[in-house]
């Protein structure tokens, strides 16, 4: 089962609801024709803190709507191309983002020193790389994203004045139910970061601020798909365009450790509320400081996961002005200095 908010069009209400032979239909619409009522499935959140009873609902209406779409109108089923889909989970009750993926972390140690120690930091990076991809591989590690900057598929992420190297970071997300249901489904995750001011954060022990929490960083989408429709979560192949200047491919096999155990491991720090979104980590090979290749302005971006769908992102044409970047001068920007 598919889960998503969506707007019908520019401006309507956003309506929660599920995936129907290629239509976004809302459970209002599908309680209204099957004559129902059901208070558990009002919105996302209800959904969340009220499962397995609200999946069961959401199946039968599901069910109800495969065998009766044809009649509805077309104000009843929203064909997905021109539906608005929103973030599945508008606001995350928190946002939780784990390092799960060594070799992602190696190589961006690694792009990072090269970039801001120069000819000294390609001598050092590959011994950097390596280390830290040793010394990462089976830690939980983790840090709290702003769950306050999310947008949906097909939206704008914000570009800060503050960093040239603006960067993406697909990741399998885990969406939170509750204790009964402690993982509701998966949905894919753009961690958007800002590569030249990431390296000093780092460095000092603070651990990712600006480099991460800016307006509009965090991408979701576009849909909740349930654990029965995923299979092995650490089995979906995984693909990047960028325009028609890069594709980048890699695979969550490559996660040491497995959903439920994140989960665990978080339920012994601090209760999990429904609505929480955990990311389990960047897919190696997948970014710009994997590949050491970055964004430009009004790059459009294709982020692919194997039943997950398409999550969609745009990078704004028009930067305004913005401030020099310690690895220096990006040419391709040079008119937004």
């Amino acid at each position: 089962m598919k889960l998503l908010n969506f707007q019908a069009e520019s401006g309507a209400m956003p309506e929660f609801g599920v995936v129907i032979s290629g239509h976004a239909v809302s459970f209002k619409t599908l309680l209204q024709k099957s004559g129902q009522s059901n208070v558990l499935l009002l919105d996302i959140y209800s959904y969340l803190e009220n499962l397995p009873s609200s999946e069961n609902a959401a199946r039968d209406l599901l069910n109800y709507g495969n065998v009766y779409i044809s009649s509805f109108n077309d104000n009843e089923k929203i064909p997905l191309e021109k539906a608005k889909i929103l973030s599945p989970v508008p606001v995350p009750r928190a946002l939780i983002d784990f390092g799960l993926s060594p070799r992602h972390l190696g190589n961006s140690a690694a792009t990072l020193i090269k970039h801001a120690f120069g000819f000294f930091g390609l001598i050092i990076a590959p011994i950097v790389k390596n280390r830290i991809k040793a010394a990462t591989s089976g830690k939980m590690l983790y840090y709290k994203g702003n769950h306050n900057a999310v947008i949906g598929d097909n939206d704008t992420i914000h570009w800060p004045a503050y960093t040239s190297y603006l960067d993406i970071e697909p990741e399998l997300a885990v969406v939170t139910g509750n204790e009964a249901t402690p993982i509701a489904g998966y949905t894919i995750f753009n961690d958007s970061s800002a590569r030249d001011v990431q390296f000093k954060e780092m460095m000092g022990l603070g651990g990712p601020a600006r480099s991460k929490d800016f307006d509009r960083s965090n991408g979701f989408g576009p849909f909740i798909v349930t654990p029965d429709e995923i299979g092995d979560p650490l089995a979906l192949n995984v693909k990047v365009k960028i325009g028609n200047r890069y594709e980048w491919k890699g695979s969550t096999s490559e996660y040491f450790a497995r959903p439920e155990e994140v989960v665990n491991f978080l339920k012994a720090v601090f209760t999990l509320l429904p609505g929480t979104v955990i990311g389990l980590g960047t897919i190696p090979d997948c970014t710009g400081l994997d590949n050491d290749l970055w964004l430009e302005p009004g790059d459009k971006i294709e982020i692919i996961f194997d039943k997950l769908g398409i999550l969609r992102q745009n990078i704004p044409e028009n930067l305004g002005k913005i401030e020099p970047s310690p690895w220096g001068i990006r040419k391709e920007l040079r008119q937004f200095y």
